[in-house]
């Protein structure tokens, strides 16, 4: 195996742990959010904003290196967005069905 490809696996590997770590802590902080009494939503949608910028302006600034840096750049990202979907779906599970108002119909003189 090549040096370039041993490195890109390994990159891979590592960020399929993030994958993990990150799940389970975006859990939790959706939990606490919630339970503290705070929109959850907004607060997940603030982080995820924060952490694709910054992976994107660190693809930026490697946009000289090597494909391998980019590829895993790339991989940090979609690991992120994967993660906050997620959370975000595991959310709107926990959320109480929303009641619609349902007009009764009037009764028909006959």
């Amino acid at each position: 195996m090549k040096i370039d490809e041993r490195a890109l696996l390994q990159e891979r590997v590592r960020t399929l742990v993030l994958r993990h770590a990150l799940q389970a802590v975006l859990d939790r902080l959706a939990y606490a959010t919630q339970e503290a009494g705070q929109d959850a939503e907004a607060e997940l949608t603030r982080l995820e904003q924060c952490l694709v910028s910054a992976a994107r302006s660190i693809a930026d600034r490697a946009s000289a290196q090597k494909l391998a840096v980019l590829v895993a750049v790339e991989d940090a990202t979609a690991t992120i967005r994967t993660a906050f979907d997620t959370a975000h779906e595991r959310l709107d599970a926990l959320a109480p069905p929303q009641l619609s108002l349902v007009e009764t119909p009037t009764a028909v003189a006959a």
